[in-house]
């Protein structure tokens, strides 16, 4: 091994024991989880091979039910017919068609005709599809999702192929090919969901008007009226939602493409106003699709249970679902199956005729698109499996005949214990002529015994082909309603919902059911509520009020106010509508302030009894906002308001409002040293913010007493530099010079300091890196609050031309301003003379200079000395994230290696400007008060920009109305951070990051 410079030497020790460190945490890690999504290509391909990687549960068995050798390569999707064939859909263009390449994704049909567990037979149904990403059967044909297109494809001839293909409604948005309309499936009532993802913008024309989705949302489409319905658009239910499934009393729950799990009723509200819905438990990492355990053939202790395709850690997951009040809870259990093989890509799974758990597997070694290159050599495009999962000592269902069966033969299967072939059954009621059906319907309920335990359900599943063909029965509903299952009383609370524009009075059936003693039904009458477009519906909404809400059912209201907003203001505005309780009023009244609402509607309102802190809250804020000075008097003078910490903090973020002395005194009783921190750093934020000098005294006296909160004291000294000025220099600079002073406080009063006079703050700075402890964070810390002002990199350049530094903190220094992507190079220059460390060598670009360093990284490159030098750069494991560990700021590194060759990585790390990655930009702006923030822009609106900074894993988020100046420039990887250091170190790290991720020597 080359020998390791001076340079890096002193860094050794710790360095070893951070790699040390780090390498036990990921081998404790990596059979928990597999953050890579990009791994090398396994050496042995073979079904044997990746059978060999398998680790099962106790209690079952695995076997191959089909393979490539069928032309099932990158599957992606796969569903059951009657007649126990398994329909798989291949999408071997993913993730990008070449130039000229013609589609070749189809739809093949597996079917195993000898009866050994194992498809023996394949045929292509439809061929020459571009990209599509999920289908469902139903209605004679096949519904697909292709791009921009809703499709249906029909074989007319029942030669075994599509003949036919409608397309049903186009307009779904294709910015990213992974995240199109997917994971098809029919609801109870013959309803088909679907979803599309993060990335993509949709705008459907359909029968009913313009129907659009803006990032991840839910879709429903009824065939029958080819009516489209958003829901949870704008990412508000997962950036990816993939993957949905129906309880047993025809609760939505939907799975994020992410860690979390969902429960989707409460946001089954159709309304533009978005809010995050709450996710009801998560795995450790990413995974997919739903299936819910329904059939006597696996154990009996996973009935009910919910498995998911962990495709990102190679695991088939597990997870416990169990009520909570209105809504759920899930934990996670073991993995039914974990695999070593990284190629192991679970993708689907579907209990199937026989009570086996069927597992689509896409097999390959990269997942996604945006952490390696679409024309990536070690794509797999050959390889794809099902396999079958079987309970041991346990027999498998014999399902019944479906195919070809009258109507009254298929409604007999309503009563099966088999969710699967329930599901059939329905699927196949829906499409028979209207005709057939109809009299079956009447007489099969009919026949049904009252007495029987499963009676509910059966009307509840018959209810579903009711709504399948649209065929409103009000008389079942009614029935249905006053069920004594609540789960039959919820499901008819939904329906109802669903038929409200064709019943008589459907106000009147949601009305018991919005104030049943189950919260479930409640929630699903309110849901049901909000597709009722009328003013008195928001009067039935506001009472569920009445009995215990949570997080669910608050969700679902918050959204049928908004959704029900044009019936109701314009009611209540005139008078035309009256609460059954004042606090109902009070409650919509915060949640939607009215425009036109006075400052004496809002003391009166105020005033209603029994208000939760969260409403009374909103009501004061919204009086701030319309009101004056008396009424900010009215509001401070409040009890609650003065021990409300997050009152007093959202008013510090409305514009600046008349303070009289009366309400100043009264804001004074939140500075009490006996109110908490939390309260008094609030109310120092309203003082700071809206510049209530006369509040400054007793803010100095909370600031400079020593048995007082420390945050509380810093936060005060920001305030006096803000009400005070240049007078509260004397303070600032006798705490800075005190090392009695703790640091915290020393800090805050040194960027006081720096805000107010950074010539003295140089001094003071340099006084601060002296005494720093030995670490880059403490350093970083000490620099940050004059560096982050104007002209406060050249005041510190100035004060350490004629101060002595120590080598030590020297070194610190450097490794804080690289930490802080600070792009400083005559301070660099400066820091590295004081070190006595680094020659700096200036590297300026040519093709024939990438070529020769390149060279040399192949013939004479060390990868383990080059990791050291990554290692002991903080910057990089600071911007970057490595194998799970580091920041998120600069792009991925796990697998660059595989990405980019070594040329590439050459030109990324020494000209970070040459070629920057989208979304990588630095942004940096200005505050009119001279504060310097820079960073990645994540988010930008016409009011304010989010800025994700190294400073911290949130972003900040900056009003526009405080911005003196905004300027994007280059990349955020400050020029010439590998200057200071030899060819050899420079040869050897890029070494070591082209051999990322990737299983070949670099060349």
């Amino acid at each position: 091994m080359t020998p390791v410079t001076k340079p890096i030497m002193h860094k050794i020790p710790l360095l070893i024991t951070l790699v040390l460190s780090l390498l036990g945490r990921t081998n404790v890690c990596r059979g928990q989880i597999n953050p890579m999504s990009v791994s090398p290509a396994e050496t042995d391909n073979s079904v044997a091979a990746e059978l060999k990687s398998f680790q099962l549960a106790n209690g079952y068995k695995i076997e191959l039910f089909a393979s490539e050798e069928l032309g099932i390569a990158d599957p992606c999707a796969m569903r059951w017919d009657e007649k126990g064939r398994l329909w798989v859909l291949t999408i071997p263009s993913y993730p990008q068609l070449e130039p000229g390449q013609k589609p070749v994704d189809k739809l093949t049909i597996l079917e195993d005709r000898n009866g050994d567990g194992k498809a023996d037979t394949s045929w292509v149904f439809a061929d020459g599809l571009m990209m599509p990403l999920g289908f469902e059967l139903g209605h004679g044909g096949v519904y697909l999702g292709e791009q921009t297109e809703l499709v249906f494809l029909k074989d007319t001839d029942h030669d075994g192929k599509a003949d036919t293909r409608e397309v049903l409604l186009s307009g779904f948005g294709t910015h990213d090919s992974h995240q199109t309309i997917n994971s098809f499936i029919w609801s109870p009532g013959g309803e088909l969901f679907f979803s599309q993802g993060h990335s993509i913008y949709s705008r459907v024309e359909t029968a009913w008007g313009i129907e659009k989705a803006d990032r991840a949302a839910i879709w429903r489409y009824r065939p029958l009226r080819r009516q489209l319905d958003p829901f949870l658009d704008g990412s508000t239910a997962s950036v990816n939602p993939w993957g949905m499934n129906f309880g047993e009393w025809g609760e939505m729950f939907h799975k994020a493409n992410d860690p979390e799990l969902f429960y989707t009723v409460p946001g089954l509200v159709k309304t533009a106003q978005r809010a995050l819905l709450p996710p009801i438990g998560k795995l450790v990492i990413k995974g997919s699709i739903i299936e819910i355990i329904r059939t006597k053939h696996l154990p009996d202790d996973l009935k009910g249970d919910f498995v998911i395709a962990g495709y990102y850690n190679n695991k088939i997951e597990r997870m416990r679902v169990t009520s909570d009040s209105s809504g759920y809870s899930a934990r996670l259990l073991d993995p039914i199956l974990s695999s070593g093989s990284r190629s192991f890509r679970p993708i689907d799974v579907k209990v199937g005729p026989d009570g086996a758990l069927y597992v689509l597997d896409w097999y390959n070694p990269i997942i996604g698109h945006y952490q390696a290159s679409m024309r990536h050599p070690d794509r797999d495009k050959t390889h794809g499996r099902i396999w079958r999962i079987t309970a041991t000592g346990r027999p498998l269902v014999q399902p019944p005949k479906l195919a070809g069966q009258p109507v009254s033969v298929l409604l007999d299967q309503l009563k099966s214990d088999e969710h699967w072939v329930r599901y059939q059954a329905k699927r196949l009621l829906a499409e028979k002529p209207l005709a057939e059906v109809k009299p079956a319907l009447t007489d099969w309920i009919g026949k049904l015994a009252p007495q029987d335990a499963n009676y509910e359900h059966c009307l509840m599943e018959v209810l579903g082909v009711f709504e399948s063909h649209e065929l409103v029965n009000e008389a079942l509903l009614r029935q249905l309603a006053q069920g004594k299952e609540s789960g039959a009383r919820a499901y008819a609370a939904h329906v109802a919902g669903r038929w409200s524009d064709r019943l008589a009075d459907p106000l009147a059936l949601l009305e018991p059911l919005i104030t049943d003693e189950n919260a479930r039904v409640r929630l699903e009458a309110l849901v049901a509520v909000s597709s009722v477009h009328r003013p008195e519906a928001m009067v039935l909404a506001a009472q569920v009020l009445n009995q215990p809400m949570d997080k669910f059912l608050r969700y679902a209201l918050n959204k049928t106010a908004y959704a029900l907003q044009e019936a109701w203001e314009p009611a209540l505005q005139t008078g035309k509508i009256a609460f059954k309780k004042p606090a109902h009023l009070a409650w919509l009244v915060s949640v939607i302030p009215p425009s036109w609402y006075s400052a004496d509607q809002y003391r009166k309102v105020i005033a209603t009894e029994n208000l939760s802190p969260d409403v009374r809250r909103s009501l004061l804020l919204s009086l701030a906002k319309t009101g004056k000075a008396a009424d900010i008097a009215f509001i401070l003078n409040q009890p609650a308001a003065q021990t409300d910490a997050a009152l007093l903090e959202n008013l510090s973020k409305l514009d600046a409002q008349p303070v009289s002395p009366k309400a100043a005194l009264s804001l004074k009783n939140s500075l009490l040293p006996s109110k908490t921190a939390e309260v008094n750093m609030a109310a120092i934020h309203l003082v700071r913010a809206w510049k209530i000098r006369s509040a400054a005294t007793t803010i100095r006296s909370l600031a400079t007493s020593y048995p007082i909160d420390q945050r509380v004291r810093a936060e005060g000294l920001k305030a006096l530099v803000e009400l005070n000025g240049r007078a509260a220099l004397p303070l600032l600079q006798k705490l800075v010079g005190s090392a009695e002073t703790p640091r915290v406080i020393r800090l805050a009063a040194l960027k006081g300091i720096s805000e107010l006079d950074v010539t003295l703050a140089a001094g003071a700075t340099v006084r601060e890196m002296q005494r720093s402890g030995g670490s880059a964070e403490a350093m970083r810390e000490a620099i940050t609050p004059l560096i982050d002002q104007r002209s406060g990199i050249k005041a510190l350049l100035a004060e350490l031309a004629k101060t002595a530094l120590p080598k030590p903190q020297a070194r610190l220094a450097l490794e804080a301003l690289a930490t802080k992507g600070i792009n400083a190079p005559e301070l660099s220059a400066r820091l590295n003379a004081l070190a006595e460390e680094r020659t700096i060598v200036a590297r300026k670009y040519s093709p024939e200079y990438v070529e020769k360093l390149a060279k040399a990284v192949g013939e004479q490159g060390d990868a383990k000395r080059g990791e050291l030098i990554y290692r002991a750069n903080p910057s990089c494991p600071a911007c970057h994230a490595l194998n799970g560990q580091g920041g998120t700021i600069g792009p991925n590194l796990s697998a660059i290696g595989r990405g980019l060759s070594s040329r590439e990585i050459i030109t990324e790390v020494l000209w970070p400007n040459q070629n920057i990655k989208e979304g990588y930009n630095r942004v940096q702006v200005e505050t009119k008060k001279g504060e310097i923030i820079q960073g990645i822009k994540v988010f930008e609106t016409a009011d304010v920009i989010h800025i994700k900074t190294m400073a911290s894993s949130k972003s900040r988020i900056i009003d526009k109305k405080e911005l003196a100046s905004q300027t994007e420039s280059g990349s955020l990887m400050p020029t010439g951070l590998m200057d200071a250091y030899s060819e050899e170190d420079v040869r050897d790290l890029i070494r070591y990051l082209s051999e990322l991720g990737s299983h070949e020597p670099v060349k």
